[in-house]
């Protein structure tokens, strides 16, 4: 006979909402149980508001610059400067992926989609952070290539657009800094644009030793020291958006330690089945059993340890009582008569 798990279904609350708990007997299986469902509503609606506005006015500016990069690139012969507007090209495509995401996240759950569309944001941001790397491939081919024969390249033209790049990308980052915190897709989106401004310091450098040295191959070695740097910026946003996708524990929270808080509580004799994970950027669920006599009050402490502590407020916890688990424990494992 196998013992229940509990499951849990995420709702999106209004700001009116309460945290809230309740319990249930469950006599199946022979024991009783109480179980614990908490749902705690968020209310960010003056961040998701804020943040699509700041993605747009950063995608504005973007845009204008990228033309100009472009036309600075073709006049100077310069990979560098082209390589790095085609970089705000995918800053541009990121940035619309992050608003498609933002939208796309707050579909309401259905009974088929019981935790809702939130996990279309890390699927975003997972999508940006491999883009990242795709350009920082083709622009390392392209450097390789341009090794054995590196062509004149107008310095003091390639100098002059990267810095007004360079300029464009600090603004745009400023646009989003206040919200990247707040969600992982802004994130993924202000990450391109530090891995944009990367390739216009490289650029910025490449046209300095150009002009003072007249050295051609600067311009393609520049351009690959700058797409490793590329690839380290965005490599914790792809393992943020995998620890997610993969239902790991949260970085930032030790299950070890979860235990142990738990553990403490008076009355809570063994604690199994515990599981920490994210439904999404900042939504965290934690479900676990816990063997203890007193069920109502056991419930409430735990609920509150887990908010004040570690933040978690999406909970579903099982009380078993210790002898009728010990029973049910006896019972699987064939020692107790199954008659």
């Amino acid at each position: 006979m196998e013992m229940r798990e509990s499951l849990v279904y995420f709702e999106e609350m209004g700001p009116h909402d309460q945290a809230h708990s309740h319990g249930n007997h469950d006599h199946h299986c022979g024991h009783d149980s109480l179980h614990g469902h908490r749902h705690q509503g968020h209310t960010h609606h003056g961040h998701s508001a804020r943040a699509p506005r700041a993605i747009v006015r950063a995608m504005i500016v973007t845009i204008v610059f990228m033309a100009i990069e472009v036309a600075g690139g073709l006049l100077s012969n310069s990979l560098a400067l082209l390589s790095d507007a085609g970089h705000m090209l995918t800053d541009v495509g990121a940035m619309s992926l992050s608003l498609f995401a933002l939208w796309f996240a707050r579909r309401p759950s259905t009974a088929s989609m019981s935790f809702g569309y939130h996990r279309a944001e890390i699927l975003g941001a997972l999508v940006s952070g491999l883009l990242i790397w795709l350009i920082a491939g083709v622009l390392v081919y392209e450097a390789i290539a341009r090794l054995g024969n590196p062509p004149e390249v107008n310095a003091r033209i390639l100098l002059g657009i990267a810095a007004v790049g360079l300029a464009a990308n600090l603004a745009s980052m400023g646009m989003l800094h206040s919200s990247k915190k707040e969600n992982i897709n802004v994130r993924a989106a202000y990450l391109h644009l530090v891995a944009d401004s990367l390739g216009s310091v490289g650029a910025i450098l490449a046209g300095a030793i150009l002009w003072l040295t007249g050295w051609r191959p600067i311009d393609p070695l520049i351009t690959i020291v700058f797409a490793g740097l590329m690839l380290y910026s965005s490599w914790t946003l792809i393992k943020e958006s995998l620890i997610v996708l993969m239902e790991s524990a949260p970085s930032g929270i030790d299950p070890l330690r979860v235990r142990e808080a738990l553990a403490t509580l008076p009355g809570v004799e063994e604690i199994h089945d515990l599981h920490i994970w994210s439904v999404s950027s900042g939504r965290l669920a934690l479900s676990a059993h816990l063997i203890a006599r007193e069920s109502e009050a056991i419930l409430s402490h735990a609920n509150e340890l887990l908010e004040k502590r570690f933040g978690i407020r999406h909970t579903t916890l099982q009380i078993e009582h210790p002898e009728r688990f010990r029973s049910e424990r006896c019972y699987d494992c064939g020692e107790l008569s199954r008659d």
